[in-house]
C-alpha cells in the first residue's frame, strides 16, 4: 500500500470498508476497498474474472494486496453513489434519464458477455456512478464464466485457507442474498444465463421507472412465487407523463418468464427505445470470423484463468506482483486503442499524467478545469487504519509569522481585501516562488522560509473564509505553475 495515499471514508458495510484514495506521484484517484479476509473466495473470484477486463461501463481492477488481517482491492473511482441511492433519493426517473444509464449498463454487460462472462447478480447496488453521468458495473463477485460451478469455485478456496481464514466460519454459498433481480428459470434451479442477466436488466428499468421493485415482497416465499407466477403489471408515473411505446415494448420484451421468448442482444440493442445508440454493437454473422474469435478469445482466458486460479496462494502481508505490471503500463500510457466488435476505438486511459507534462499543458486549461484538479480539505488528511501502521497521516500546514516575506497584519483576513489588494498580495507569493523555481536555496534557513511559505497557501487555501476569492486569484496569477515546479524540482523539500 506504499503506493497509494489514502483520505476519508466513502462507505462501509459489513466486512468492507471503501476508502477514497489517490496513487502516489499522480492525480490518479482511486477507490481502495479493506475487506475482512473471510471473504477471501469473493474477493478472489471478482479478482479472478476482472484482471484483464477493460472497458469504460465496467469497473477497473488495479491491483491487490493482503495484509495480516484484512486483504485491500484498488478499483477505479466511483463516488458518484449507486444506482439504487439514486433511486431512493428521487424516485421514479424520466425517460431521458433511464435511456443514459441504461445504454450504460448495456454496454458494460454485453461486453462482459462477450468474454463469456455471466454477471448472475446484477442489482442497482452493483452500477455505480463515477460522478460524471457515466455508469459502470462493479462487485462481480457471484459472477462466472459459461460453464463453471461457482460454489466449487468457493469450495477451494474454503478448502485451501481454513486453517487461518475461515475457522468457525460456515462454507460460503454461491448465490445472492436476495431473490428481487433473479429470473424465473433460475428459480426454477436452472443456470444463470445471458438471458437471466438480461431479465435482471428489465427488472432495473422497471424499479427506475416506477421509482420501486418490480415485485416488491420481503418474504423470500412468497416473493419467488410471484416472479414465478404473476403477470407483469406495467407501473403508472407520476403526473400526466404516460410511458412512451418504445419504453413499453422494452420492458415487456425483457420482464417474460419463459427465457426462450425473452429479448435476445440483437434485439436489445437495436430496439428503438435507445435511439440507436447501442446499434454500433451489433455486428455481422459471419461463421467463419465469429469461430475464430471465440477460439481465441478461450485460449486467452484459459491462460488467464490458470495464472489467477482461487488455489493460488499469495504470501502473508506480501503485495502481489501486479503493482508493477499493470498499473505501472497504466500510469505511462494515457491513450489506448481497444477493439470493441471488430470495430477499433479510441478510448481515454484514466491514467496518470506526470507533473511535468501537466506543468506544461496547465497553461491551455480553463480555471474551472484546473479548480477540479485542486486538492479539497478531505483529500489532504489521511484516514487512519486499524493495524496498518504503514499508512500515516499528513502533517497540518502550520507557518510561522515571522518567517514569511510579508507581515501577515492586514492579510490576516483575506475576505475583507479588494481585489486589488489580492491580486498584490498573489504577486508577492509568485514573485518569491519564482526565485524559488529559479534556483533553490541552498542554505536551510532558505529551505525553510519557502516551505513556510508553501505551508502559508495550504493554510489559508484551506480556510472558509479565505478559500474562494484567494484561491481564484492564484490561479489566474499562474501561481500553480511555480508550485508544480516546486513539487517536481524540490525533491530535497519535505512536501
Amino acid at each position: 500500500m506504499d503506493n497509494f495515499l489514502i483520505y476519508e471514508e466513502i462507505h462501509k458495510r459489513d466486512a468492507c470498508v471503501v476508502y477514497r484514495g489517490r496513487i502516489k506521484q499522480s492525480i490518479d484517484f482511486v477507490m481502495i476497498y479493506c475487506v475482512e479476509k473471510h471473504k477471501r473466495h469473493e474477493l478472489s473470484n471478482l479478482v479472478r474474472l476482472m484482471y484483464e477486463l477493460d472497458h469504460p461501463h465496467v469497473m477497473k481492477f488495479r491491483e491487490w494486496y493482503e495484509t495480516t488481517n484484512h486483504l485491500w482491492l484498488v478499483m477505479d473511482l466511483c463516488d458518484g453513489g449507486s444506482l439504487k441511492s439514486i433511486i431512493q433519493a428521487d424516485g421514479a426517473l424520466p425517460e431521458t434519464s433511464i435511456r443514459i444509464i441504461g445504454v450504460n449498463i448495456c454496454q458494460g454487460l454485453y461486453y462482459l458477455h462477450q468474454q463469456d462472462i455471466i454477471f448472475c447478480d446484477l442489482s442497482p447496488d452493483k452500477i455505480v456512478s463515477d460522478g460524471s453521468n457515466i455508469f459502470k458495473l462493479g462487485n462481480m463477485t457471484l459472477s462466472r464464466m459459461k460453464g463453471e460451478h461457482l460454489q466449487t469455485i468457493f469450495d477451494e478456496t474454503y478448502d485451501n485457507y481454513l486453517d487461518d481464514v475461515y475457522r468457525g466460519k460456515e462454507r460460503p454459498k454461491a448465490q445472492a442474498e436476495n431473490f428481487f433481480y433473479t429470473a424465473p428459470e433460475v428459480l426454477r434451479g436452472g443456470e444463470h444465463t445471458i438471458s437471466s442477466d438480461l431479465w435482471s436488466v428489465g427488472c432495473i428499468l422497471y424499479e427506475m421507472i416506477a421509482g420501486r421493485q418490480l415485485y416488491d415482497e420481503k418474504n423470500t416465499n412468497k416473493l419467488t412465487q410471484k416472479i414465478l407466477n404473476d403477470r407483469l403489471v406495467l407501473p403508472t408515473t407520476k403526473g400526466s407523463t404516460k410511458l412512451s411505446i418504445e419504453f413499453t415494448s422494452l420492458l415487456q420484451g425483457l420482464l417474460v418468464k419463459e427465457s426462450s421468448k425473452r429479448l435476445d442482444w440483437p434485439a436489445v440493442l437495436t430496439h428503438p427505445f435507445w435511439a440507436g445508440q447501442l446499434t454500433h454493437l451489433v455486428r455481422p454473422q459471419t461463421g467463419v470470423t465469429k469461430k475464430n474469435v471465440n477460439k481465441s478469445d478461450a485460449l486467452d482466458r484459459s491462460a488467464i484463468s490458470s495464472r489467477l486460479a482461487p488455489t493460488d496462494r499469495p504470501e502473508s502481508n506480501v503485495s502481489f506482483s501486479l503493482s508493477c505490471t499493470k498499473t505501472s503500463i497504466q500510469l505511462t500510457q494515457p491513450h489506448k486503442t481497444v477493439e470493441v466488435d471488430g470495430n477499433k476505438t479510441l478510448t481515454n486511459d484514466r491514467s496518470s499524467i506526470n507533473t511535468h507534462e501537466q506543468s506544461t499543458a496547465i497553461g491551455s486549461e480553463s480555471i474551472e478545469r484546473i479548480r477540479k484538479m485542486l486538492f479539497s480539505k478531505a483529500e489532504l488528511q489521511l484516514t487512519s487504519i486499524v493495524e496498518n501502521q504503514k499508512i500515516q497521516k499528513t502533517l497540518p500546514f502550520k507557518f510561522e509569522n515571522k518567517l514569511l516575506p510579508f507581515q501577515l497584519g492586514k492579510y490576516e483576513n483575506l475576505s475583507r481585501l479588494s481585489s486589488v489588494d489580492l491580486q498584490e498580495h498573489a504577486n508577492m507569493i509568485k514573485k518569491e516562488l519564482s526565485i524559488t523555481s529559479a534556483g533553490s536555496p541552498t542554505n536551510a534557513n532558505g529551505m525553510r522560509v519557502k516551505l513556510n511559505l508553501l505551508n502559508y497557501i495550504g493554510s489559508t487555501c484551506l480556510e472558509q473564509t479565505n478559500s474562494g476569492a484567494f484561491a481564484d486569484v492564484l490561479i489566474i496569477k499562474d501561481v500553480h505553475k511555480d508550485l508544480l515546479n516546486l513539487i517536481t524540482n524540490g525533491g530535497s523539500m519535505e512536501l
